[in-house]
């Protein structure tokens, strides 16, 4: 994970651009001390976080999902990623550069908000790869797009291109490549010149309400999970 500071904002770099960011037991490592680090860190107002290369992330390392299906690999990573995510205290941001597939989608959810490249696209797998929604999205992509659009999204495992993202809220704007990361610190610049205890605050209420039903969608979406991948999907 490449870290480094703007200011008040820190920019967190997935870093396997040979395999579009795809997230595997090291890289969740990585992103989880460096999230780990950013919250505990008070120089640190906001997170950005994106992604080296072609891809912001292409989902589950496909190797890493077969081995924790055969038993070789612990889902432990990633759930610890997950956890992470979920529980972060700080605004954050994601710079969504190219491919957002599976958890590179679904992680979009958790955040405050996406700013999509043109080249951005969206896309949760789940129908096509033979497995279950993860990580709460079966209830989040339904809060943020409307019942039928997540639907279409989880049912058919199609592309959303950038502008149809903010179209449907995916998104909340669309601009050039070239301008990505440095909209993504203006915006998280912004948020920082506000008051610490105050976005603070503001962080734990939006929070607050979505615990529970994420929590319940969670543990849904992992009895599905582990019972399609125990039939080898």
């Amino acid at each position: 994970m490449d870290v480094r500071d703007e200011g008040p904002v820190r920019i967190l770099t997935f870093d396997r651009p040979e395999k579009l960011n795809a997230l595997d037991a090291g890289m969740a490592d990585r992103a989880t001390a460096a999230l780990a680090e950013a919250a505990d860190d008070d120089s640190v107002a906001v997170v950005v976080l994106t992604g080296q290369g072609r891809g912001f992330c292409a989902g589950v390392d496909l190797d890493h999902l077969a081995a924790i299906a055969d038993g070789r690999e612990s889902s432990s990573h990633t759930v610890a990623f997950d956890e992470a995510l979920q529980g972060f205290e700080k605004p954050m941001i994601a710079a969504v550069n190219g491919v957002a597939v599976g958890v590179g989608c679904t992680m979009c959810l958790h955040v405050d908000l996406v700013i999509a490249a043109e080249s951005a696209r969206f896309r949760t797998p789940f129908t096509k790869i033979g497995v279950a929604p993860e990580i709460g999205s079966s209830w989040l992509l339904p809060q943020q797009v409307g019942y039928q659009r997540a639907a279409w999204m989880l049912l058919s495992s199609d592309w959303v291109d950038a502008p149809t993202a903010a179209q449907w809220g995916l998104a909340f704007e669309v601009v050039a490549d070239h301008a990505l990361v440095a909209r993504a610190v203006e915006l998280g610049t912004l948020i920082a010149r506000n008051q610490t205890k105050s976005i603070a605050a503001v962080k734990r209420t939006l929070k607050a309400w979505r615990e529970g039903p994420i929590d319940a969608a969670k543990q849904i979406e992992n009895a599905e999970f582990a019972v399609l991948l125990r039939q080898g999907r």
